[in-house]
């Protein structure tokens, strides 16, 4: 049956590429007017597309004998239907309450690991979902009232990849129909669905805002949601723009040597998106055009706290605010980071490393070759290896790779934390500096100078090496060494 809507939603699929020819998909199925619509459409649909279908109904163990009707329901439909059909229950409020969040979040979480699951095990390439029009309106405003840049505003995507570690496609084939048109639909077709009368509940943000905003909005103009939607389509256009800038710029800003911090971040910038220690460039943030810099900030905070969800525009304002403050500052962020201002960057703030005291290598350790490896919130390895001069040309000196004269060095080597009172010779005729000097000089960062691994002489009166800073220039390697002590140090 040609309807106006199924011509949308055919249109909207082929616009935005959702569904190919021979797809297999995952659909989310409640039982509710929405992805009720949504399986009858796709069904429709599946002869011309040659789509293979499985609706799976999630049963949140929340509303008792409801549920299982709801269960029921969309079991016997997919019979009618002669569509695979798999339920699972979850006990949602158990898991909210093991887990500290609450029942709507749970229940997305358990939703979404479900359909994975089973679009997984049975090679679906995409799972669908009935979000519509109105509930974009709705995610819009939601997003614009909590505070949002330019991102939030764009509304729901027509298909994202929400699953981590699977080629796995979310997509919303209903978003250029709106709620009424659903209802129409369904009318037009004679299907009943099932009432959750829990979205009658004013206990959420959405439920609040869908059934006390929204009609007090469509009473100004009854077709609020549908305008509203449309500006985030105009905004999702300026969004890719300036998304493709923004990554530009901060790649630039995370990769550059003055956003690279001294201890164990290699000054090419080959830094790993996601890992401790990454830090952004203060300077050039704040150089960048306004419209810009709180996208770059927002990037910046999702790399550090490992996710997006829950950063706002007050986030990004927090970071351009410390960027712009006075060395040291700090700023206390979501997810349990701390942001310090240093010298060119902010950085993530480490937990004291956990230094196991005092490692002293004998001569016939460093001969065999030895690794020692010291946790804490950015893990360290330094490696300690001896060749001949000849052979240690494969290890190319740099700030992370350096090579003294082993001969040189004495009985042994120590490696700890510094000391009061810790010198290095800054000359090859023996003048010294103290390390806390050296530090302040080359602007290590504050916060990291007291978990940095030392390589000292065995009576610690001199220290070899502060790697990532300098090397001790009375042990420099010359022309007239013969073996050479290769150190390196790296970050797992």
């Amino acid at each position: 049956m040609e309807t106006a809507v199924l011509r949308r939603v055919r249109e909207q699929i082929a616009k935005e590429k959702l569904l190919a020819q021979g797809s297999k998909a995952v659909v989310g199925l409640s039982g509710g007017s929405d992805s009720l619509c949504l399986l009858l459409l796709l069904r429709e649909l599946s002869k011309e597309l040659s789509l293979s279908l499985c609706a799976v109904h999630v049963n949140h163990g929340i509303r008792g004998e409801a549920a299982d009707r709801d269960e029921a329901f969309c079991a016997a439909l997919c019979r009618r239907l002669a569509v695979d059909f798999r339920s699972v229950k979850v006990n949602v409020p158990a898991l909210a309450a093991e887990r500290g969040t609450g029942l709507e979040e749970t229940g997305r979480t358990e939703r979404y690991r479900i359909f994975a699951e089973i679009a997984t095990e049975i090679g679906a390439d995409c799972v669908a979902v009935a979000h519509h029009a109105d509930d974009n309106a709705e995610t819009i405003l939601l997003h614009l009232v909590r505070g949002s840049g330019l991102r939030g505003l764009t509304g729901i995507p027509a298909e994202s990849m929400p699953f981590p570690g699977k080629s796995i496609r979310l997509i919303r084939p209903l978003l250029s129909v709106t709620k009424q048109d659903i209802l129409d639909e369904l009318a037009l077709r004679g299907e009943p669905w099932c009432e959750d009368a829990t979205n009658y509940e004013n206990d959420s943000d959405r439920n609040l805002l869908r059934n006390r905003v929204m009609p007090l909005l469509r009473e100004l103009n009854p077709r609020a949601g549908e305008h509203i939607a449309s500006a985030g389509e105009h905004l999702t256009a300026a969004w890719r723009l300036l998304d493709e800038q923004a990554a530009a710029a901060y790649s630039a800003l995370c990769g550059g040597a003055k956003a690279s911090l001294a201890s164990g971040r290699p000054e090419d910038g080959s830094v790993s998106r996601g890992s401790r220690g990454l830090a952004l460039d203060a300077d050039g943030l704040l150089a960048l055009p306004e419209a810009l810099r709180g996208e770059v900030a927002i990037r910046y905070l999702a790399t550090v706290c490992g996710r997006r969800k829950d950063l706002t525009d007050e986030h990004a304002a927090m970071v351009l605010r410390l960027c712009a403050g006075a060395v040291s500052a700090e700023a206390s962020f979501p997810y349990g980071v701390t942001l310090v201002r240093g010298y060119h960057c902010i950085y993530e703030k480490p937990a004291k490393e956990e230094f196991a005291g005092r490692h002293e290598i004998a001569r016939r350790e460093l001969e065999r070759g030895v690794k020692l490896t010291f946790y804490g919130e950015r893990p360290r390895v330094l490696s300690f290896a001896v060749q001949n001069r000849e052979q240690s040309k494969d290890f190319p000196e740099n700030e992370y790779t350096k090579r003294f004269d082993y001969d040189t060095i004495g009985k042994a080597c120590v490696v700890r934390t510094r000391r009061p009172g810790d010198r290095i010779a800054v000359t090859a005729d023996g003048h010294t500096k103290t390390v806390q000097d050296v530090f302040v000089n080359r602007k290590f960062p504050r916060g990291e100078r007291d978990a940095l691994p030392l390589v000292l002489t065995a009576d610690e009166s001199a220290v070899i090496w502060i790697p990532g800073v300098r090397g001790n220039e009375v042990f420099r390697e010359t022309a007239e060494t013969k073996r050479v002590l290769v150190i390196t140090m790296t970050e797992l």
